[in-house]
């Protein structure tokens, strides 16, 4: 099998490697006892730690390989598609698949490790479950795909409507 693009490949491994360590920085950062953020309320956020045994909203609760397992699959299918499909031209394609990658991965790692995940952010604002900077990466990740994906149709059908 042959790599599509070896630059944009190397860039998407670097960059997951990149967001991946930082989230781990950040996380200790955050959940340090050290750390004011741990006991200072603000109007946005409080620090809250959670064992996580399920994924999102409790789907899959005290079932945390299984979703390591899923995690590793999409992790390895990601991989696959950069590796095969992308190229360095398509640096939004390699930015959002390297947010994507990295937090799968760290919530995947800790998975495996911890048999569960961390979750360590309460929005104090509305009601709504606790989470992590690795869930942060994911929902950003794909709330941006969605968007550019429908703002790309948006541009076709345009265009297409023009006669160009």
């Amino acid at each position: 099998m042959k790599i599509k693009d070896k630059k944009a490949f190397v860039i998407y491994l670097l960059l997951t490697v990149v967001l991946w360590q930082l989230c781990i920085s950040l996380a200790k950062i955050i959940t340090s006892p050290y750390m004011m953020l741990r006991d200072y309320n603000n109007p946005l956020f409080t620090v809250t730690i959670a064992k996580n045994t399920g994924s999102a909203f409790g789907m899959f609760e005290n079932n945390p390989y299984i979703l390591a397992i899923l995690g590793a699959i999409v992790i390895l299918f990601i991989v696959f598609y950069v590796y095969r499909y992308i190229t360095f031209n398509d640096k939004i394609k390699i930015l959002f698949a390297s947010i994507f990658t990295s937090g799968i991965l760290g919530n995947t790692i800790e998975r495996f490790a911890s048999g569960y995940v961390t979750d360590y952010i309460k929005l104090t604002f509305i009601n709504f479950p606790v989470f992590n900077l690795y869930d942060i990466l994911i929902s950003l990740s794909v709330i941006l795909f969605v968007v550019l994906t429908l703002r790309d149709e948006y541009i076709k059908k345009r265009f297409k409507k023009r006669g160009n």
